[in-house]
């Protein structure tokens, strides 16, 4: 009996690492490296760009449906299924180092003509309407990006009203107050968008490095699977739980 044991487990550890086995979990990891590069994917975000519609250590789900279908591991999209809209929080390649991803906001389309100025954004000669919200400071308290030193607004994007932050206007940036410059408008090139950050004075968006083709962009960011941050001076990280799954405008 115990010779009739010890053979039954050598031929469970034989088929345990099978040739149908092994290539059952190489299909499997195939199909899942599929889905993240065409279907969805998740991010994480390490930097205050977007504060605080989208908040430093927040992990993303982003959708690779929501513009083209693309073949698998490629840029090469095989199939559009959507439109970039004004507004839409996007996820793409940089345009310097293509190896990186940023996300950001879509702030102008092919044909549009943008303009910033002192704090003001316009898109083809109109102001884009938006209201001070320091009444509803709290949702900068779990945020350490110099929350204290900032106005918070929301800003109306054609219908997509979302947050913004700006530094205080007697601690305001030049370079950023106006942009291309006070005296010119920036016109979006075909078959490309113009990006900002949420959090307008303190972004690397395409007030620096210009344009991003849609070429690059790999999906639209949809909400928050989960996000931890580190309060100033603490050793251990803090979970946000009110952003676990929470919709991103």
């Amino acid at each position: 009996m115990s010779e009739e044991k010890l053979e039954n487990k050598e031929n469970y550890k034989v088929d345990f690492f099978s040739f149908e086995n092994i290539k059952s979990l190489f299909i499997m990891i195939i199909i899942i490296f599929i889905f993240r590069w065409s279907v969805a994917a998740p991010y994480h975000v390490p930097t205050a760009s977007m504060e605080p519609t989208i908040k430093t250590g927040d992990r993303l789900l982003a959708s690779k449906l929501t513009y083209d279908l693309k073949f698998p591991f490629t840029n090469i999209s095989l199939m559009s299924l959507g439109q970039v809209k004004r507004g839409d929080i996007i996820v793409f390649s940089y345009p310097k180092d293509p190896s990186l991803d940023y996300v950001k906001r879509v702030v102008g389309l092919p044909g549009d003509h943008i303009k910033l100025e002192d704090g003001i954004l316009y898109i083809n000669e109109i102001a884009v309407e938006r209201k001070s919200m320091n009444s509803h400071r709290s949702i900068l308290d779990d945020i350490t990006d110099l929350s204290d030193k900032k106005d918070l607004f929301q800003e109306d994007l054609g219908g997509v009203v979302h947050w913004t932050l700006y530094l205080k206007k007697n601690l305001s940036y030049l370079p950023k107050k106006s942009w291309p410059s006070s005296q010119d408008i920036y016109i979006v090139p075909e078959k490309s968008v113009v990006v900002f950050g949420d959090n307008r004075d303190n972004s690397s968006d395409s007030r620096v490095w210009g344009k991003v083709p849609l070429s690059l962009i790999k999906g639209k960011a949809l909400f928050v699977l989960w996000s931890m941050y580190t309060k100033k001076g603490a050793f251990f990280p803090t979970l946000r739980f009110k952003r676990f799954g929470q919709k991103i405008y």
